[in-house]
């Protein structure tokens, strides 16, 4: 009966170990040199930040960390350190739902 038990329970705990694990933990942490865009305010037609670099374009996936301060203009020149999530970023602003790169913001400093 134990042993029945075991073979029964062990691959159930293995199952629940794997989808466990959160896979952004596993990504790399890179840094660079980044444009920061701010479109606008979600509320009034805007879509928020986004971040242009090395010729693509990406929505931050938490983008209600970056401080009030870079919404002052329409473009700086930041350095972030980030990492690249593998699914694309779905999300509603302006006229309609896009979606984009995604990318995670760790820190991010103007230049």
């Amino acid at each position: 009966m134990k042993r029945l038990t075991l073979y029964l329970v062990a691959p159930l705990v293995l199952m629940l170990t794997a989808f466990s694990c959160d896979k952004d933990e596993d990504l790399e942490v890179m840094e660079s040199t980044a444009t920061l865009v701010w479109s606008g305010d979600y509320a009034v037609d805007g879509c928020g930040f986004s971040i242009d670099l090395n010729d693509r374009q990406y929505k931050p996936e938490n983008e209600q960390g970056i401080d009030n301060k870079f919404k002052a203009q329409e473009s700086h020149t930041v350095h972030i350190k980030y990492t690249l999530p593998a699914k694309p970023k779905e999300f509603t602003c302006g006229w309609g739902a896009h979606k984009m790169n995604a990318i995670r913001i760790i820190s991010i400093n103007e230049v």
